[in-house]
Formats: structure tokens, C-alpha cells, sequence
């Protein structure tokens, strides 16, 4: 497979593992197919997409090609056999980020880090590319990350040139973090650049709020409105969660400013115990998959708010 058709088919991946239509999900697997379709080197991949293209057909009742227009309509949730597609799908994917990257798509972003805490720390994204660019040839970050000792990505951020600093946080104190950062120009992937960092050791002392606790508490307050602070103490901890969560689709673009602040008001003030339990699942579920996660939180929630 050329390396261009290599960055089409995760293009493709990538979007069948977020999409919440059926539709979509449906030609974007056919494309991932017919573009692994008669390798040698990806055969693993090649059978991995096979199995979810087959699930899919076994449960719409015939070929993706082929599929009537009311086959396609819908909703991926309302699909049984939805998970283990987007499963297979992101099990793929992951089997492709462990391949050793080709030469000339090695090394020419730079990654920095700022305020390493030892929960949080400031991702900033740049380089040589970057700085010789026209105006309007925007450059995209796709940014995952892990524990040192772990195998499995978390999605991180997404980014664009001029704005390339991300606040990454619920981190472990004491932990080294691997993070690996995905440059593109259009839907040309330009590089992959991996590197370590290690978070702070914690150095709070019990019954004393420490630095770490009293900067959380202004970042909420920055956040959210103040009322919600004061009656949301409790719980702290979930709020905080929540925060983190709609601050990054915020600022990766799926969710609009008005929405966040509504929704953090409603999740602060009035949801009973049920209603955050299923926030909370949701997110839990969903995490690794932003768009999908912002059009169910849209979908589902905008109405209460």
C-alpha cells in the first residue's frame, strides 16, 4: 500500500470510529476496504476491517454497496452490532500507531511543555513547517497520550495552527505520560512525533488546601458560574470531571461556548444523582471519541438546559 493511500484508509477509521450515522459508517467502511483490498503487508488490518464490514451486513441484511436509503438512515446507537464495529475499528487503528513510522514522516513537529504540575501541564505544539507557512495553510494536531507503563491511547486534543497550546489535565502525580502528536495539512499527514514527560510528585498535606486544590477551585470559578461553585462543593470532584470534558469539545469545535456554560450550570445547579450518574457513563463510554460524544450530549441534553 503507498503511503498516501495508508493516511486515506486511517482518515477513513477515524471517521467510522466517531460518526453517529449509519450512513457514514456504512462509506467509510467500504472505502477502508477497498483500499486495503490485495495487500500483503496489512493483512491483519485487512481482515480486522472485513469482520466489521460483515457484522454490519449481517445486521442491515445486505452488502454496504448495495444498502436501500432506509437501511442507511439512522442513528449508529441504535445499531446492535455498534460497538464491536467501532471496536474493530479502533483495535486497527490502534495495531497501526504501534507500526514503526516511515522516515520521512518522523521528527518535524516540535512538542514543549509549560507548568508541569502533578496533575496538569500546557501542551504546546510548533515547528519549522509551522513557522514558514503562508497565511490561511493551517496546520491540524491530532494529540494522544498514556501512562508510560500502559499500552493503550487516550484522545487528547484536537488542534490548528495559530492555536496549538492545550491544558491537559486529571493526570497522575509522580507518572510519566507518553504522548504522541499526529501533524496534518489538509488531509495530507505530514508527520508523527512522540515524546515523555513526567508529571510533579503530589505535595499536599492533609487538612490544608494546597496550591493544586486552590488553583483547580479558580479554574472552576473561571468556568463556571460562581453559584455553582459554592453549591457544587460536595461534589467537587464530579464537577470538576464535568469541566475538563466540555472544555476540551470546546475547544476542539464540537460544542459551542453557550452550550458548555448552560450545560455546567444545569450539571451544577439542578441534575439529580440519576441525571450525573448518566453523564458520568456517558463519558466513560464515549471519552475516546469526541464528536460522538458532543452530538449525544447535544442531542440528549439540550433540552433540559
Amino acid at each position: 500500500m503507498f503511503l498516501l493511500d495508508l493516511r486515506c484508509w486511517k482518515k477513513q477509521l477515524l471517521i467510522a470510529t466517531e460518526t453517529m450515522s449509519v450512513e457514514v459508517l456504512c462509506s467509510r467502511l467500504v472505502l477502508a476496504q477497498k483500499l486495503l483490498k490485495g495487500t500483503e503487508k496489512y493483512t491483519k488490518l485487512s481482515e480486522t476491517v472485513e469482520e466489521a464490514v460483515k457484522c454490519l451486513e449481517t445486521e442491515l441484511c445486505g452488502s454496504l454497496t448495495d444498502l436501500s436509503s432506509t437501511n442507511r438512515r439512522g442513528n449508529v446507537n441504535r445499531l446492535a452490532s455498534a460497538p464491536k464495529v467501532k471496536a474493530l475499528c479502533s483495535s486497527a487503528l490502534e495495531s497501526l500507531l504501534d507500526d514503526p513510522l516511515p522516515v520521512e514522516m518522523q521528527g518535524s513537529t516540535k512538542i514543549r511543555f509549560e507548568d508541569v504540575d502533578a496533575t496538569s501541564l500546557t501542551l504546546i505544539l510548533g515547528g519549522s513547517e509551522e513557522e514558514t507557512s503562508s497565511p490561511g495553510n493551517f496546520i491540524h494536531y491530532r494529540v494522544l497520550h498514556r501512562k508510560g507503563s500502559e499500552k493503550d491511547n487516550t484522545e487528547t486534543c484536537a488542534l490548528m495552527s495559530p492555536e496549538t497550546r492545550f491544558v491537559v489535565s486529571g493526570l497522575t502525580p509522580d507518572t510519566e505520560y507518553c504522548f504522541k502528536v499526529f501533524s496534518f495539512r489538509g488531509l495530507k499527514e505530514t508527520s508523527v512525533e512522540e515524546t515523555k514527560i513526567s508529571t510533579k510528585p503530589s505535595q499536599e498535606e492533609e487538612g490544608e488546601p494546597t496550591s493544586g486544590t486552590q488553583e483547580k477551585q479558580l479554574a472552576l470559578k473561571e468556568t463556571v458560574p460562581e453559584e455553582v461553585v459554592s453549591v457544587s462543593n460536595g461534589k467537587s470532584f464530579e464537577l470538576e470531571d464535568c469541566v475538563r470534558v466540555l472544555r476540551q469539545l470546546e475547544l476542539s469545535g464540537y460544542v459551542e461556548t453557550n452550550f458548555r456554560l448552560k450545560f455546567l450550570t444545569w450539571y451544577g445547579l439542578h441534575a439529580n444523582a440519576d441525571k450525573r450518574n448518566f453523564v458520568k457513563a456517558l463519558v466513560n463510554e464515549m471519552d475516546k471519541h469526541p464528536t460522538a460524544l458532543a452530538e449525544q450530549l447535544i442531542q440528549t441534553f439540550s433540552n433540559l438546559i
